[in-house]
């Protein structure tokens, strides 16, 4: 009799387990009932595992003084856990740019290649001089909403982030720079609103006191304005940190120019949306608004977003364009920046200029993007 072919020594021969190289995305409760079903033991073991992970990034059990004591009554311990996870637990830091200012520190660029080979790109920005940092994340490869005067947008969507790869950018910039930023924004590559699910999963890792114990009041998820992930903010426990929305137009047929999603979701239903979001007590939505010469900076402009706001609990961010290669854009002067924040502040709106950091090596705000940009999803 033949040999069925799904019951056939070859079919039946197991392939050992993949080894994990997402632990960063986990947070502690997950990675304990990891680990107990891998090696077993008190979660006091695994807590230092999950230190070495979040501090290090990487997975080395064998030099942790716990497990080293776990192995003595339980030997093969240390190996089972090696095997069980790559040693290398974030992503390959392949380039890094810095551009030093003498009033407003280092900013670094940070390039990392993640495991299948695609690139994104995060910036370590200086506050204060210095005195502490923020890391800018991205959330995605590539970005398909399309903005005019992004340079991400260029690439269109290559692929989602999981929240171990967006996690993980934050341990490499520490691990790299000897910096652990004190904030943290979903401003970089991607719109965090399109990878909703990942993004929550990395701010529970974010935000875990066992690990990185970063505070909710200092991460802030930017979005252009999915309205229909709206309900989803709460729903998933991110209106415990900031949102800040990318608005850059208060008239509709200028901002569908600027921002295809306007043409799905237009100002009236983004005011409507944001105007039902239950925010915490005291905490205002940041507006984050691009100022482009002779396009949206103009006194009627200004007047129109002073009309858009009213009622919003908000703080307007703006934002003088930074130029990216091919965009005939270009940032507004600064007499109608200075016009437009002045016109903003004498009807009461609450208004901060963004000091532009690391235009030097297209770090800014709309300048990441990499270089190599392979074929999109289909």
């Amino acid at each position: 009799m033949a040999a069925n072919p799904l019951t056939s020594s070859a079919v039946l021969k197991r392939q050992p387990p993949a080894r994990r190289s997402d632990l960063a995305g986990l947070g502690f409760p997950a990675f304990s009932a990891w680990c107990a079903g891998v090696a077993g033991h008190h979660p006091r073991f695994h807590r230092a595992a999950y230190r070495q992970v979040m501090g290090e990034g990487r997975w080395a059990p064998g030099e942790l003084a716990l497990w080293r004591e776990a192995e003595e009554g339980s030997p093969g311990t240390i190996a089972a856990l090696t095997d069980a996870a790559t040693s290398a637990q974030m992503p390959c830091v392949t380039g890094m740019r810095e551009v030093i200012d003498p009033q407003h520190g280092r900013t670094t660029k940070i390039l990392s290649r993640l495991d299948d080979g695609r690139e994104v790109e995060s910036v370590l920005i200086p506050m204060r001089g210095g005195a502490h940092h923020t890391i800018c994340v991205s959330s995605q490869v590539g970005c398909r909403m399309g903005c005019t005067f992004c340079q991400t947008a260029r690439m269109g969507l290559v692929r989602q982030l999981g929240a171990h790869e967006i996690v993980g950018q934050v341990l490499a910039a520490a691990v790299h720079t000897g910096i652990t930023p004190r904030n943290l924004v979903f401003m970089g590559m991607g719109e965090p609103l399109d990878n909703l699910d990942a993004v929550a999963a990395a701010v529970e890792v974010l935000t875990d006191t066992n690990g990185l114990r970063l505070a909710a009041r200092h991460i802030t998820i930017s979005t252009v304005g999915r309205v229909d992930q709206f309900p989803r903010l709460a729903e998933l426990g991110l209106l415990r940190v900031n949102l800040a929305v990318s608005l850059s137009a208060a008239e509709d047929v200028l901002r569908s120019s600027l921002m295809p999603v306007n043409r799905t979701w237009n100002l009236s239903t983004l005011r409507a949306a944001l105007g039902g979001l239950a925010l915490p007590r005291g905490r205002h939505l940041l507006i984050s608004y691009v100022l482009i010469d002779g396009v949206n900076d103009s006194p009627a402009a200004a007047e129109a977003l002073v009309r858009w706001l009213s009622g919003l609990p908000a703080l307007v961010n703006l934002i003088p364009l930074n130029p990216i290669p091919g965009n005939a854009q270009r940032p507004a002067q600064p007499p109608a920046v200075a016009q437009f924040r002045q016109q903003l502040l004498a009807a009461g709106v609450p208004v901060r200029l963004r000091q532009t950091k690391g235009d030097g090596v297209m770090a800014a705000c709309g300048q990441l993007g990499t270089a190599r940009r392979p074929a999109r999803l289909r």
